[in-house]
C-alpha cells in the first residue's frame, strides 16, 4: 500500500510538471497565404523558404506597380 500511494504521488507530481510548462511560441508567418504551399519544396531538396520569400517579392512588386498605374489613371481622369 506504501508503494502504491508513492508511485502515485510520483505520477501526480511528473504530469502537474509536464503541464506547466509553456508550448514554445509560434514563429509568425510573415509571407503570403498563397505561397504557403512552397515551403514544400523543401521535400524534394529545394529551399522552400527561400523560394517562397522570391516568389512574395515579386508578388509584392506586382501588386505595388499595379496600385502605381491604378493611381496614375485616377490623376488622369
Amino acid at each position: 500500500m506504501k508503494i502504491m500511494s508513492k508511485i502515485s504521488v510520483i505520477l501526480v507530481a511528473s504530469v502537474m510538471a509536464a503541464c506547466s510548462k509553456e508550448p514554445p511560441p509560434l514563429k509568425p508567418d510573415t509571407g503570403r497565404p498563397e505561397t504557403r504551399s512552397l515551403e514544400a519544396a523543401d521535400a524534394i531538396g529545394y529551399n522552400g523558404k527561400a523560394i517562397r520569400k522570391k516568389v512574395d517579392g515579386a508578388l509584392d512588386a506586382n501588386d505595388a506597380h499595379n496600385a502605381q498605374l491604378e493611381k496614375e489613371m485616377q490623376q488622369n481622369q
